[in-house]
């Protein structure tokens, strides 16, 4: 983080001053001699806080926020996900059960498994209907 802060300031030919009057405006006690530790945080131990840096940043260097935004995007092809958390002993049976059944994954039994549930509750609403 300490390197970011002073590459930025580098990169941008930035006086640290005009960082400094950014990020007093988050931290007013902020100065010129913090700003300079947090430069050189390996020495003394100290980093500036995330929110100041992408204060900084959407500031002086806007690009690297939106860069750092869709790199977050998750490169899955089924986006939707749901989990659960099981007790040791039944999750080793159920991984158990679910290879002898001749599931490669868990990823196939549990997409198999919703399915087949929705399946089962769209034909029970159907018959609701019909009647």
């Amino acid at each position: 983080m300490s390197e970011e802060l002073r590459e930025l300031r580098l990169s941008k030919k930035l006086p640290a001053r005009e960082m400094v009057s950014v990020v007093k405006e988050i931290y007013p006690k902020y100065d010129k001699t913090m700003q300079s530790k947090c430069e050189r945080g390996s020495e003394y131990g100290i980093r500036i806080r995330q929110d100041a840096m992408e204060a900084l940043y959407a500031k002086f260097e806007p690009e690297k926020l939106l860069k750092e935004k869709k790199k977050k995007v998750d490169g899955h092809k089924l986006k939707c996900r749901i989990s659960c958390r099981l007790p040791d002993e039944i999750y080793a049976e159920l991984q158990r059960f679910i290879r002898e059944d001749g599931y490669k994954t868990m990823q196939d039994w549990l997409t198999h498994t919703v399915e087949k549930y929705v399946q089962r509750k769209q034909r029970a609403e159907e018959r609701k209907v019909q009647k």
